[in-house]
């Protein structure tokens, strides 16, 4: 759900998704595209797109944020960009909180 960065508490997330394959290029596009908007949005931290080395299908994104609010104003954004690539995907995208270790010790 958050993490801590010198003593804040931010809204901290990993999203897994995965592609089509014939949907491959679109989609590194897309998610370039969409880090490249996003690490412009006020609050933004961290937001990184990975690509899976063992299946190229297969994408995670680390992103974190100053606050709720900003993590909020951020997603308002980018739903029509989302709707627009959904059909790229296979399944559903699953989003899971995190929190840093040295938040936890």
């Amino acid at each position: 759900m958050t993490t801590s960065v010198k003593g804040i508490t931010m809204p901290a997330f990993l999203l897994h998704i995965t592609v089509k394959p014939q949907h491959q290029g679109e989609a590194l596009r897309t998610l370039a595209e969409i880090q490249r908007l996003s690490l412009q949005d006020e609050g933004c931290v961290d937001f990184t797109w990975l690509r899976h080395e063992d299946d190229v299908n297969k994408f995670t994104l680390f992103e974190r944020w100053e606050s709720r609010q900003h993590l909020d104003d951020h997603l308002a954004k980018i739903i029509p960009v989302w709707e627009e690539f959904a059909p790229c995907l296979e399944g559903d995208p699953v989003s899971q909180s995190v929190r840093a270790v040295t938040e936890l010790a």
